[in-house]
């Protein structure tokens, strides 16, 4: 059986080809690429989901926004909520499923870990998101105990410390390849890693904590409240159990820091939970199958046909500075496109 698909509204660095829907998808289909898809999975970065009014959409929450039923038709991620069969839920992964982070994990560390220069803060965002202020608010309380190396743009205090994620090339802005990886070298060097998350979403896990469990390095974590369904709650530092307060999370990491004993049994904890479902691949399998199955049929959408906001809102991110004329002038054709294309359809 063949099925024609189509990704659209990706993030810079997504691979179409490689990816868990498509992996997915091939356990039990054809899979074409086609501009006149059955299927369409989109994302948050753009609205040309938008063109494919016949074509089911299925939302892909590879950042932390909710799915909008009154666009999409399906939706999949690892946030926590239901909408009868229209959602799948899976753990949270990193990049966009290229690969099973859990088959990526560092040997255990040996008694030389507990020497390790001390902590490291590697982001580029400072604004975006509660965590993002609370991260830097945290940074520079526990730097008054001792020196925090900030490899990347927020509060830089070692220049050149860690590859660039991005690179340019004659075409633009380009995603660095090799800049996980280099990434995971970089925390195995620290014993402690500064693990914030931009915002606080029941089941919104990211690479902000995966990765310096990955490294072997303990994460000082804020982030999803649930946190703990996945991921084993001794192998890491997380503020939720000191009700936030940074000041005491500041004492714990300095507990932790000058004894040798505790600082390697946390070290050495599995990262994730024993229940951990491995195999959770299948499930996606057969949630996809289902709905290629149906064929080419969309759900209604809005069929009271209340004035909702929907996509994007261009007012908010007009204010907010986040899109220019040009943008906004390209969604105006792709509205009237639609408009147009439903007058025709109905008439």
């Amino acid at each position: 059986m063949k099925i024609k698909i189509k990704f659209t509204d990706q993030p810079l660095g997504f691979d179409p080809q490689n990816n868990i829907f498509v992996r997915a998808l091939r356990k039990r289909w054809e899979v074409e690429f086609s501009d006149d898809p059955d299927l369409v999975f989109y994302s948050v970065f753009g609205t040309e989901f938008l063109r494919y009014p016949d074509s089911v959409r299925i939302f892909m929450l590879n950042e932390p926004v909710l799915p909008n039923f009154n666009d999409c038709d399906y939706a999949a991620g690892a946030v926590q909520m239901s909408f009868g069969e229209r959602y799948y839920r899976h753990p949270p992964l990193i990049g966009y499923g290229e690969r099973m982070f859990w088959e990526l994990f560092l040997p255990p560390a040996g008694e030389e870990a507990f020497d390790r220069p001390f902590c490291n803060f590697i982001y580029s965002n400072a604004s975006n998101g509660i965590g993002a202020h609370l991260r830097v608010e945290f940074c520079k309380k526990l730097a008054a105990y001792k020196k925090v190396d900030c490899l990347g743009k927020v509060l830089c205090n070692v220049e050149d410390g860690i590859e660039k994620r991005y690179k340019k090339d004659y075409a633009g802005r380009a995603l660095n390849a090799g800049w996980e990886s280099a990434k995971i070298r970089t925390l195995s060097g620290y014993k402690f890693t500064i693990a914030f998350e931009n915002t606080r979403l029941p089941g919104w896990v990211t690479e902000k904590l995966i990765d310096p469990l990955l490294a072997r390095s303990i994460p000082i974590y804020w982030g999803d409240p649930e946190v703990a369904e996945y991921f084993n709650p001794k192998a890491f530092i997380n503020c939720a159990d000191y009700g936030d307060d940074l000041d005491a999370v500041v004492r714990a990491v300095i507990e932790l820091d000058n004894d040798r004993e505790r600082y390697m049994q946390m070290l050495r904890q599995p990262p994730l939970k024993e229940d951990f479902p491995y195999d959770w691949e299948d499930g996606l399998a057969a949630y996809l199958d289902g709905i290629a199955r149906r064929g080419r049929a969309p759900f209604e959408k809005n069929p009271i046909g209340f004035e909702t906001v929907s996509a994007q809102s261009l007012g908010s991110l007009c204010r907010e500075g986040k899109m220019g004329l040009h943008k906004i002038a390209g969604l105006t054709a792709q509205a009237l496109s639609g408009w147009a294309h439903y007058k025709l359809r109905r008439e």
